[in-house]
């Protein structure tokens, strides 16, 4: 028999689901970008392609990148995400769409106090042994700019 839940019926996995985003966010701003330990999010096939364009293949390449970024730019940041959507194509695949804004809260070469972007998500994660892993990360820079532009609004 079919189950059609009601509307506010948020399901086991899609919190799960949403507590590793929830994970993600209190990590970047507690500035551990080590991702390992009760913070371990990615899969290790994971793929991750940052806002310019970076094509990281792996957990390993991408904790090197995140790492690197923490201590350079990350650390002068914080972050909060806004879930846009999540998706399963399968019990155990979920897609998840979020928004996310970025705010300087130390003055840094590139940044001033105060400035902030926004940035678009699209994730993939999968579920096994360990629980919900990131397996892939898009990250997409929004230009405010143009946003009045959106024919969908």
């Amino acid at each position: 028999m079919l189950t059609i839940w009601p509307k506010t019926h948020v399901s086991v996995d899609e919190l799960e689901v949403r507590a590793v985003i929830k994970t993600m966010e209190t990590a970047w701003n507690a500035h551990d970008y080590s991702f390992t330990g009760k913070n371990d999010i990615f899969d290790p096939n994971a793929a991750l392609i940052n806002p310019v364009g970076m094509y990281w293949k792996n957990k390993a390449e991408i904790l090197k990148a995140m790492q690197s970024f923490g201590e350079t730019r990350f650390k002068f940041t914080s972050t909060q995400y806004n879930i846009k959507g999540v998706n399963f194509l399968a019990p155990t695949v979920a897609l998840l769409t979020m928004s996310a804004k970025d705010m300087v809260i130390l003055d840094f070469p590139g940044g001033r106090k105060g400035d902030n972007w926004e940035g678009m998500y699209f994730i993939t994660l999968l579920k096994g042994g360990n629980g919900w892993k990131i397996t892939s990360l898009q990250v997409t820079d929004v230009n405010v700019n143009l946003t009045s532009m959106n024919p969908i609004k």
